[in-house]
């Protein structure tokens, strides 16, 4: 039994190593949709509805996450930041179609062992309909996503496209008398590196594609309220989100010819809480949110944007 014992404790290293690198690039694809889609609308219900009137506006957005040890991952860090141009053109009166450009860039730390370096590069469209009471939004977002980990002299440098649907609807209860807000969010998120090497305890692995690719269900209820000069909506919420695809990543290792397939958590729920603002300055509408929210699997995210949008 001890010597069972000592063999799992000595192969529970290379587990970290070889989970690690995999499970984060799946939480940067998921960050990286959740925070750019996030708050995309500039005509939402509630405080976070910017004027009509806002043709133009930027956005900086930047997320943090902190996986904790498991029995499935080593402990690591995924921070980035960026910058979002927005353009917005009127269709009707109650319609709106809103175009995107920008990129980001970050770190992912693995327990001090390695880091990755990340950017990304994407644009985007997003449709929005607002009929007495409810909201109704569709927004698409894509582009390239890299990420470049120098390890004991081992070059990795996972990169492809990245694609992130997603539909949204909301229904303010109570309306025009700023009663409390249910929206409930659909998202997909996907991406598709290929050909690239991945540094391994016992030696380097080759990964000829992976596609790790999600479906979140995300629901919240806020209550819009103004103090002074201020609008202010607090939010709770719930989600789920499922991997159905790139959840075994498939290779070889390089000296042995060895095939490889390890796998990390497919299923994850989280709640959230959070707080947008919103302040008229001028001719600005400057829009903030804010917020947290911890995983079953063990870890928690911060995220948070700035929207300014001028006005004629």
């Amino acid at each position: 039994m001890k010597r069972i014992l000592l063999v799992l404790l000595l192969f529970a290293p290379v587990l970290f190593a070889q989970k690690a690198p995999f499970a984060c690039q799946s939480d940067l694809v998921v960050d990286l949709s959740d925070t750019l889609l996030g708050d995309i609308y500039l005509h939402r219900l509630g405080v976070g509805s910017c004027s009509g009137e806002s043709p133009f506006s930027l956005e900086g957005f930047g997320n943090f996450r902190r996986r904790d040890t498991s029995a499935q991952r080593s402990r690591y860090d995924n921070w980035f930041g960026g910058i979002l141009g927005k353009i917005n053109r009127p269709l009707t009166c109650d319609s709106y179609l809103n175009f995107f450009l920008g990129g980001s860039w970050g770190e992912i730390n693995i327990q001090g062992e390695s880091t990755f370096d990340t950017n990304s590069l994407f644009l985007g469209m997003a449709w929005e309909h607002i009929h007495n009471n409810c909201f109704f939004g569709v927004a698409i977002a894509g582009g390239y996503l890299s990420q470049d980990r120098h390890y004991n002299d081992v070059h990795e440098d996972p990169q492809g496209v990245f694609l992130t649907p997603e539909l949204t609807y909301a229904y303010q209860f109570n309306y025009p008398c700023n009663g409390p807000i249910f929206t409930s969010t659909l998202r997909y998120a996907g991406y598709f590196p290929h050909d690239y090497q991945h540094r391994e305890t016992l030696g380097t692995l080759y990964v000829k594609e992976r596609s790790p690719q999600f479906i979140t269900l995300r629901g919240e209820l806020s209550s819009p309220f103004r103090t002074n000069c201020i609008a202010l909506e607090p939010y709770l919420g719930i989600a789920g989100r499922f991997q159905f695809d790139g959840n075994h990543v498939e290779g070889k290792r390089v000296q042995t010819n060895e095939r490889f397939s390890d796998g990390i958590d497919s299923i994850i729920g989280y709640g959230l809480l959070g707080l947008r603002a919103t302040k008229q300055q001028g001719c600005l509408d400057i829009c903030a949110n804010l917020e947290a929210s911890y995983e079953t699997d063990e870890s928690w995210r911060i995220l948070g944007d700035l929207n300014l949008n001028y006005r004629y």
